[in-house]
């Protein structure tokens, strides 16, 4: 086993950290808030917190060289997206997204911070558990800690990165909301031109079409055969399906349905695992936090690695002065977003200046909108 994923090519399809980033979030809340929305639902919330996975992260895993905790009641919670794929090319669970999201003391202001996956850092040492190897203190990609050492040596990677005492952590497994796309009769959606997409083994035609489990999982993971191929036109069609699932989700026809909103709900807390501390009232919290459209979602500021093709290096000074801000819970006012992330010309994946994507945006041609 290598020490380390820096001596393997990188995955062309996983170029994206803005792609991991939207999806999380919009994931996130999609589930989060239907976890939320159980707790007022009589009979059910004992059998759909039950289903929530709870996995225990110990002093052992963390060391006792973590960072202070901030002098005040706010909460750092760490936020994961894995996936879970078989087949001949892979196997296991993957943490295609880290993010990191900080609660106000009144729970009034909130940031999250997202650490791009392919990100070339110095790994801490963590223990072996539960059948994984453990991981040694070496330069590697910040993923593969949960590879070595699951989410407790992921945990000690991100304080020990950051300098940030982290509180909770949330895990949600992409691969579970196909159970909620069925739960939910399907999702509706634009395609603008035929799919013919072998990799995904997706065969869809132009027009309004409603997607189910397997065809939506296909659709969010395609991208060779859909415009120019690139990371970003897939980014917005992800964020179009997951917005579309939330608004079918949040609508009359499954909230006034009590099996429909039971079998999903029920799907949607199959799909997280979180430390046993983290309670329901935590999970209104950051369900609350992530839907709001004003909270600032940060990417650590990074560049392409020149020594390393294909993966990305922070940049230490404005990554630093943004750790810093976040450990000490201090507000992220726009200016100090500025000063971490300036707005540069977009680049090529050769250059080594910093490399901040603008958010795509596209229009759908289908009208109208046959569920509205």
């Amino acid at each position: 086993m290598s020490s380390g994923l820096i001596d393997e090519p990188p995955a062309p399809e996983d170029k994206s950290p803005s792609r991991r980033r939207r999806l999380l979030r919009l994931l996130a809340i999609v589930t989060v808030i239907m976890l939320a929305v159980a707790a007022t639902v009589c009979g059910v919330y004992a059998k759909l917190t039950g289903n929530v996975r709870h996995i225990e992260v110990t002093r052992e895993d963390l060391g006792d060289a973590r960072p202070a905790k901030a002098p005040t009641a706010a909460l750092n919670i760490l936020m994961l997206g894995s996936d879970q794929r078989g087949g001949k090319n892979y196997a296991g669970e993957r943490t295609d997204i880290i993010m990191l999201a900080h609660l106000s003391p009144k729970r009034n202001h909130a940031a999250v911070i997202s650490f791009p996956r392919d990100s070339l850092v110095q790994l801490p040492a963590c223990r072996s558990r539960e059948g994984l190897p453990g991981q040694q203190r070496h330069r590697g990609m910040i993923n593969s800690s949960f590879n070595f050492g699951g989410i407790g040596c992921t945990w000690k990677t991100i304080e020990t990165l950051t300098g940030i005492h982290i509180d909770h952590f949330v895990k949600v497994d992409f691969t579970g909301f196909k159970g909620m796309v069925d739960a939910i009769g399907g999702v509706d959606l634009c395609i603008p031109e035929p799919i013919r997409d072998k990799y995904v083994q997706l065969n869809l035609p132009a027009g309004w079409q409603t997607l189910l489990g397997e065809q939506a999982l296909g659709y969010v993971r395609a991208r060779h055969s859909l415009g120019d191929g690139s990371d970003i036109g897939r980014i917005q069609r992800q964020q179009d399906f997951v917005a579309a699932m939330a608004k079918k989700a949040m609508s009359g026809e499954t909230l006034t349905d009590p099996a429909r909103l039971f079998g999903f709900l029920d799907a949607a807390t199959k799909s997280v695992s979180t430390d046993p501390d983290l309670t329901p009232g935590i999970m209104r919290d950051l369900a609350l936090s992530l839907s709001s459209d004003e909270i600032p979602f940060i990417t650590t500021p990074w560049r392409y690695s020149t020594a390393y093709p294909g993966r990305v290096e922070w940049l230490e000074g404005p990554a630093k002065k943004l750790f810093r801000s976040i450990a000490a819970d201090q507000p992220l006012t726009s200016s100090k977003v500025r000063d971490t992330q300036p707005t540069v010309p977009l680049r090529t994946k050769t250059d080594t200046v910093p490399y901040f994507p603008e958010p795509p945006t596209t229009t759908a041609p289908c009208t109208p909108d046959p569920a509205s």
